[in-house]
C-alpha cells in the first residue's frame, strides 16, 4: 500500500507541475496561435496530459479527475483576463472566438437561437458527446481533452468580452451570470466522462479485454446525471432567467 504521505506529496507536486505548465503553455500557445489559432488548445492539452493519464494509470480516477477541474479553472482565468484586456482585437488567436461572441450576443439580444431553444441544441449535443467518448476512448483521453481545451478557450473569450460589456455598477451581476449554472455542470459532466472511458480504454489496450471497474461505473453514472441536468437546466433556464438579465446587465454592442 502506497504511504499517505508520500502520495500527498506526489499529489500536490503533481497539481503544482501542471498548472505551472498551463500558465506557461496558455502564453506559448498564443504566440503559436498567431501560425494557426488550434496550437492554443493543443498546447494546453499538452500540459495537462502526462499528469492526467499519470493518474488514470495509477487507478486515482478522482484525483485525475480533481487535476483537470483545477487546469480548466486556471486556462479559463488566464484566457478570460486576456479576453478582458484585449477586447475583440484578441479574437484572431482564438478558434472560434469572434463567432461564439457574436452568436452568444445574437441570443443575448433577441431570445433567439440555439442557446436557449432544445430543438436547436439537443440533437448537436448529442452529436457532440458521442464524438467527445469516442475521441475519448480511441486516444486514452487526449482527444477528448483537446476538445476540452478548445470549447473552453473560446467560450471564456466570450465571458471576457461579456465582462467588456458589463454596464456600469453591473459588474459584479454579470460575472455570476457569464458562466451559466448548467454549463458548469456540462463541465463536470464532461470531465468525469473523459476520466471514466479513459481508464477503460487504458485497461483495454493493456489487457485486450473490456473491463470496466466499480469506481469506473460509479463515475459513469455521475456524469450522465451531470449531463442529463445540463441539457434539463439549458432548456428552462437559458431563455427564461439568463437572456433576460443578460441584456438587462449589459451594454449591447
Amino acid at each position: 500500500m502506497e504511504d499517505p504521505k508520500k502520495f500527498c506529496w506526489n499529489t500536490l507536486i503533481c497539481f503544482i507541475s501542471v498548472l505551472s505548465a498551463t500558465a506557461i503553455a496558455f502564453y506559448v500557445g498564443l504566440v503559436l496561435a498567431r501560425f494557426n489559432p488550434i496550437l492554443l488548445p493543443l498546447i494546453l492539452t499538452l500540459a495537462v496530459y502526462p499528469g492526467f493519464a499519470y493518474q488514470v494509470y495509477k487507478g486515482k480516477l478522482w484525483t485525475a479527475s480533481l487535476l483537470v477541474f483545477s487546469w480548466a479553472i486556471l486556462a479559463s482565468l488566464l484566457m478570460i483576463h486576456y479576453a478582458y484586456s484585449n477586447g475583440l482585437e484578441g479574437a484572431g488567436l482564438v478558434a472560434k472566438g469572434a463567432d461564439y461572441v457574436k452568436e452568444m450576443f445574437s441570443w443575448i439580444a433577441t431570445g433567439k437561437g440555439a442557446e436557449g431553444d432544445p430543438s436547436l441544441f439537443i440533437v448537436p449535443k448529442i452529436i457532440e458527446i458521442v464524438v467527445f467518448s469516442m475521441a475519448s476512448f480511441l486516444t486514452v483521453g487526449f482527444a477528448g481533452l483537446f476538445m476540452g481545451a478548445y470549447l473552453l478557450d473560446y467560450m471564456n473569450f466570450y465571458v471576457g468580452i461579456l465582462l467588456l460589456h458589463a454596464k456600469p455598477g453591473h459588474f459584479l451581476e454579470v460575472a455570476l451570470l457569464s458562466w451559466q449554472i448548467y454549463a458548469i455542470l456540462r463541465v463536470v459532466g464532461y470531465v468525469l466522462l473523459g476520466t471514466s472511458l479513459s481508464r477503460i480504454s487504458l485497461l483495454f489496450f493493456k489487457k485486450r479485454k473490456l473491463i470496466i471497474e466499480d469506481e469506473v461505473k460509479k463515475m459513469l453514472l455521475y456524469s450522465l446525471v451531470f449531463i442529463a441536468l445540463d441539457f434539463l437546466l439549458k432548456g428552462v433556464v437559458a431563455n427564461a432567467f439568463y437572456q433576460p438579465m443578460l441584456k438587462l446587465y449589459i451594454s449591447l454592442p
